[in-house]
Parts: structure tokens; sequence; C-alpha cells
């Protein structure tokens, strides 16, 4: 039986991967947010919307990127633009430059000297915000060509062997064994350069050490004017919070300030993509950040998430519990009294929607203000539904066992009626019941995310309404996924517990996938 399980499991898997694919396609139906917006080209908004459109990974192609780019391919575009005649795209090179700071300038002044003397003296020029916000010596003067291009010339001389990363790594580890201004200055010369080792600090090494936290996320900040500064007295929470923003950041652009070589170039010619992403983010569990409240997705399904699930473990059980034993009973005394109104009463029970039955007991109920009480009317709103279905099937499996022959075998043995009925009987009708229990799992989320906004349970469904509220496309996409984890588990239990009732269906299945259990 073991054996089995873990069979069933892993069969799971592909059916876990076809998921994800269909939930990436649906995702490719939102509009690209820059070719979606009416404004004009050079608006205020423009920026944003840029920044929108990455986080969503619009900027990379589906499946298969054939040329990942990185912080040397940007520094070498950027030079292209710089080099150009026209105005428009020397422009664009100059702020690319300044945005990729530090983490270009080891392909970007090395190749200074091939460029021609007009557009040297523009990319020297164009470097000197980098060098204001690195905090550089002697950089007055850098608005002049000839200037800005033996200022950068001396500074890479001097400084090239600080442009590794065993280097930042030991500047950051000595920060962080002892802070101190002249450590932190170091880094600031750095500037982007650095980011890679400080976001793994934040993220990993100081998170524990609330002053440092806000020492490396100032530093941070300052480089990359992206991500929260993290107070020394910022509650437990709020740090939470700002580390997962800061891992998103990175998440987003780290390919701005790292390069691609080998392995990881190979690698990233499917995981630089929009599924790749989206994949990775899946299986990491760091699924982004909620544009509602800025919260991690991930640290509000697991606040979330066991609402829903209880109330939909417990509707299962008491759906059940009822649905198995009058199914079966209203089988055994077909056409009389019990079974006709049982019936009557559970026509009545599946004519009615959920969310019909939730506002009826939320309005009957003079206890709703309390959240025990709360959660069994939403329970029981949730059970109605599933309770008429489960014990009409029970009812029809029921009336095919008891005219099968073994059924009549056991009564000329002499057996009472209620240990036929139990004993040989119900646990055969009881096969199909199980197999519609993983179908039930599905409406059971669907009425669960009703019943909550109900009875104002704070489960998935109640957040789900307020995503879709404010278009929040990332907790939608991550209730999905969660969603169908949770289903795709739940039918391989009513597979397990199927076979588990008849041992011919687990051997059959068995045969099938090539083994035997």
């Amino acid at each position: 039986m073991l054996r089995y399980t873990l069979r069933r499991v892993l069969w799971s898997i592909p059916t876990l991967l076809a998921t994800s694919l269909v939930l990436f396609l649906v995702t490719t139906l939102a509009p690209d947010p820059v070719t979606a917006s009416t404004d004009a080209v050079d608006s205020p908004e423009r920026a944003h919307l840029e920044e929108v459109r990455r986080s969503q990974f619009f900027d990379l192609p589906r499946f298969v990127n054939a040329n990942p780019k990185d912080v040397r391919a940007y520094a070498r575009e950027a030079l292209a633009y710089v080099a150009s005649d026209d105005v428009r795209e020397q422009d664009e090179g100059a702020a690319e430059l300044r945005r990729l700071g530090g983490a270009a300038l080891p392909y970007v002044l090395p190749s200074l000297d091939s460029l021609s003397p007009d557009a040297r003296g523009r990319a020297a020029v164009d470097l000197a915000p980098v060098a204001d916000r690195m905090g550089l010596p002697e950089r007055a003067g850098l608005s002049e060509p000839e200037a800005a291009t033996l200022f950068w010339t001396r500074f890479w001389d001097d400084r090239a062997l600080d442009f590794t990363r065993a280097a930042v790594s030991r500047a950051v580890g000595r920060l962080i064994e002892h802070e101190s201004a002249l450590r932190e200055s170091d880094l600031m010369a750095l500037d982007t350069f650095a980011l890679p080792e400080l976001v793994h600090a934040i993220a990993v090494d100081a998170r524990d050490d609330p002053p440092m936290l806000e020492r490396l996320t100032q530093i941070a900040r300052h480089a990359s004017d992206g991500g929260p500064i993290i107070a020394r007295d910022a509650p437990a929470a709020d740090v939470r919070r700002d580390i997962a923003s800061w891992k998103e950041w990175w998440f987003v652009h780290a390919n701005d300030f790292v390069v691609l070589d080998g392995a990881d170039r190979a690698i990233a010619v499917v995981t630089e993509t929009r599924y790749g992403k989206w994949l990775r983010r899946a299986g990491s569990g760091e699924l982004g950040m909620s544009a509602i409240d800025g919260a991690p997705i991930a640290d509000k399904l697991r606040a979330r998430a066991p609402v829903t699930f209880l109330l939909c473990s417990l509707a299962l059980v008491v759906s059940w519990a009822i649905a198995v034993p009058v199914g079966a009973f209203g089988a055994w005394r077909r056409g009389r009294a019990f079974d006709v109104v049982s019936s009557a009463i559970l026509f009545v029970l599946y004519a009615m929607p959920t969310f019909a039955i939730a506002e009826l007991l939320r309005r009957s109920s003079g206890a709703a203000g309390l959240s025990g009480a709360r959660v069994a009317l939403a329970v029981a709103s949730l059970s109605a539904g599933s309770l008429a279905t489960c014990s009409r099937w029970q009812r029809a499996a029921m009336l095919e066992v008891v005219r099968q022959d073994f059924v009549r075998t056991a009564y000329a043995k002499g057996l009472s009626s209620w240990r036929v009925m139990v004993v040989h009987a119900l646990r055969n009708a009881l096969m199909p019941t199980v197999t519609l229990a993983g179908l039930h799992l599905p409406a059971l989320l669907g009425g669960a995310f009703v019943v909550e906004e109900i009875f104002g349970l704070p489960g998935l469904g109640y957040e789900t309404l307020r995503a879709i509220e404010a278009h929040d496309a990332a907790w939608l996409m991550a209730v999905i996924l969660v969603a169908a984890v949770a289903i795709t588990m739940g039918l391989v239990a009513s597979d397990v517990a199927y076979g588990a009732l008849d041992p011919r269906v687990r051997e059959e299945l068995s045969r099938r996938q090539g083994g035997t259990a």
C-alpha cells in the first residue's frame, strides 16, 4: 500500500506541472502595462509603468530566451547609445549608465579607449552622477570631457582590484563583524557592484541584527534607489515585510547588476523567461508582494489559508458523517418514510445556492458575532450542498450493491440486517462516494470564498475578493496555484482511499503504471 501511495504522489507531479503551465498561460492574457496605457510616451507615469512591466516580466520572452541579458550586455548597450549621433539615444544611454552605476564600471571603463574621443568624453561626463553617488574624492570638474576621462582612467588604474566578488564579500563581512564609518564608505564607493552581497546579507546574514539591517539597507537603498530602509526599532512584522520586499526587488532586477557566465548563462536560457521566473517564484514559495498592502504573499497565505482549509475540511467531514449513513439507510429502506422524507429535504438543500443558505443562517442566528459560532455556521453552510450530493450518490451506490449475490449469500447465512448492511454492503458502496470526495474539493473551495465573506472570516476568500477589487494579479495567481495543489493532493488521497477499499483497483492501477502494489 505504501508503494502504491508513493506512486500516486509521483504521478501527481506531471499534473502539477501541467497545471502550472495552464496558470502561466492565463497570466499571459493580462495586457502589457506600457502598451495598454494611453498616456504620452514622456509622461511622468512612464517610469512607474516600466517598473510594473518588469515586475510582471513582460520584458522577457515566454519560454526560451536565446540571448539573456546581464549587466555586461546592458553596459555595452548603454555605451553604444552614448556613442550614437542621435541626441535622444545619447540621453537614454546616459540614464542607463547612471542606473547601472558601479556594477557597469568593470565593462564601461576598460572600453572607453575603444570609443571615439567625443564619445569617450560624453561617457566619462555621463558617469559623473555615479561618482557623486559613490562619494569619490577629487570628483570636481567632471563636467569637462577631458578631465572626466582622466579621472575615470586614474580611478580604474587604482581601484580595479576592488571590483571583484571576493573583495566585496570581504568588505560586507568586515562591516557585519564591526560597524564603522570607514568600512561603510568602502561599500558606498562600490555602489551597485556590491548589491548582490548586500541583498544576501540583508536576507540571510543580518536579518536578526536590527542595527546592521538598518545600515545595510541604507547602503543598498543609496546605491539602487530601490527597496525600503529597515529601521532598527521596526516591529518584527515590518522587518519581515521589508526583507521580503528586498528579495522581491532583487528577484526582478538581479540581472541588471550581475554577469551571466558559463553554466549560469546556459541555465538562463530557460530561467530568464516569463515561465521560468513564474515557475521559480512558485517553487521557492516566494510568491511576490501584494499590491494591496505591500505584504509578502507567502506570509498572507500562511495566515489566511488555514482558515479556508479548516472550513473545507470540517465541511467535508460533517457532510460525509451525515451523508453516508443517510444515503445508505435510505437505500436500505427504499420507498419507506425515512427514504421519502430524507430525499425531499436533500433535494431542497441541493437546489439552494450556498450563499443563500449562508445568508439565511447568518440572519437567523443570534450568535453570529462570536468567532466560534461564525465558523460553525460557515461549516454548516458549506456542508449543505455537499451533503445532498454525497447522500444521493451513496444511496444510488447502495441500491446497486444490495442487489449483488454476496448480499443474498450473507442473508442466507443468517446474519442480521445491520451486519449485512454495515459490514458487507456499505464497504463496497463507499467506493463511488470516495471518488466523489476528491471532486468535491473545488466546489468546497469556491463555496468557502463566498461563505467567508458573508460571515467575515479572514480566509483566502475574504482576501481574494479584496484582491479582485484592487486588481492584485500576484495574489490571484498565488491563490489559484495553492488551490490547484490542494485539489491535486485531494484527488490523490481519494485514489489512495479507493485503492485501500478495493485491492482489485489498486492492483490494476499498479499494473498499468508498470509495477505491483
